[in-house]
């Protein structure tokens, strides 16, 4: 080898060399930053713990770092603090040339799930945020949520709860999709339980939703892995149509022409607005003494596994208690 192609190739790798400091001096992680995006009740968290629990490699290209590495090391603290089982990393946002900003919202309990002997008070993504031996829920606190099937085998704070009813973490979601946020979902609804049915033609299992209000009102959402949000839509609309309207001498209720509302009674003890050409020995007068006994009960259309379904292949009807 040449003398001067020696020469040449030691300067090409001082320069490379050169290069690589400068890179990794001008890209290595020098500091990270916590940013608060929402309000904080609960979390009692410094700081300088959350980064410590990210276990960052300052000094490491911010580049090539693994961010999602250090958000379940933030996670998995919760084992050692729990504290931090409130904690919810959005995302960590690169500021370059050399910075980390981690974006964090706390996590706020919504449902008071029923353990065997324990109540787990969990976020919408039944995050484990604290356990307690009883609870009563009222309007400021979390939904009092019964019949979900777990399948964690031993659970401590800042776990997530595993359960076969998956579509339960929809639900806070499907609420703020029909304009519930979260103070009026927990100020709604008392209770919640979980159940299943089998459905007269597919001759399936399916899982229902009843809900109890505050106001001692009950409603049933069927299958609620279809459709949801539309049946949840449903459930709000009859409700404000038909508990905010007038009643005559007699307690029945009137439509807005000011003429009395009238049902009947199918063979399963369903109520279903009378029509015209029904049998006029089943008509029955819709009053508010009716309805205190019954549920709202939403429900699919069919569920026929040969027949093409859409969200609107939705209905209501009033089902008694006991029927």
């Amino acid at each position: 080898m040449s003398k001067k192609l020696i020469i040449s190739l030691s300067v090409v790798f001082c320069v490379i060399a050169v290069l690589l400091i400068l890179f990794w001096t001008l890209f290595g992680l020098s500091s990270v930053e916590i940013k608060y995006d929402s309000t904080t009740q609960n979390l009692v968290v410094k700081d300088e713990e959350i980064v410590k629990a990210g276990e960052f490699r300052f000094g490491a290209s911010v580049l090539f770092e693994g961010k999602k590495a250090s958000i379940n090391k933030i996670n998995e603290y919760s084992k050692e603090n729990e504290n931090f089982a409130y904690i919810k990393v959005v995302n960590i946002e690169t500021v370059f040339p050399n910075r980390f900003v981690v974006h964090v919202v706390e996590r706020e309990e919504l449902f008071a799930v029923e353990g065997e002997d324990q109540i787990f008070i969990c976020d919408r993504d039944l995050r484990v945020l604290r356990i307690v031996e009883s609870f009563e829920s009222t309007k400021n606190n979390a939904i009092l949520l019964k019949g979900l099937k777990i399948k964690n085998q031993q659970i401590v704070v800042g776990d997530f709860l595993q359960t076969e009813q998956e579509n339960i973490k929809n639900f806070y979601s499907v609420m703020v999709e029909n304009n519930r946020d979260l103070a009026q979902q927990i100020g709604k609804f008392k209770e919640i339980t979980l159940g299943s049915y089998q459905d007269e033609i597919t001759k399936k299992s399916y899982i229902s939703m009843e809900l109890l209000s505050f106001q001692n009102r009950k409603f049933i959402i069927n299958n609620i892995d279809f459709a949801f949000t539309q049946k949840v839509q449903k459930l709000f609309n009859v409700e404000s149509s038909l508990f905010g309207q007038k009643t005559d001498e007699f307690g029945n209720i009137l439509n807005s022409k000011g003429e009395k509302i009238y049902v009947k009674k199918t063979e399963k003890g369903e109520y279903l607005f009378f029509s015209e050409g029904d049998d006029e020995s089943q008509k029955i007068e819709l009053s508010y003494t009716l309805l205190e006994k019954c549920s709202l009960k939403i429900d699919n259309l069919t569920l026929h596994d040969l027949l093409d379904r859409n969200e609107n292949d939705i209905y209501y009807c009033f089902v008694e208690e006991g029927a």
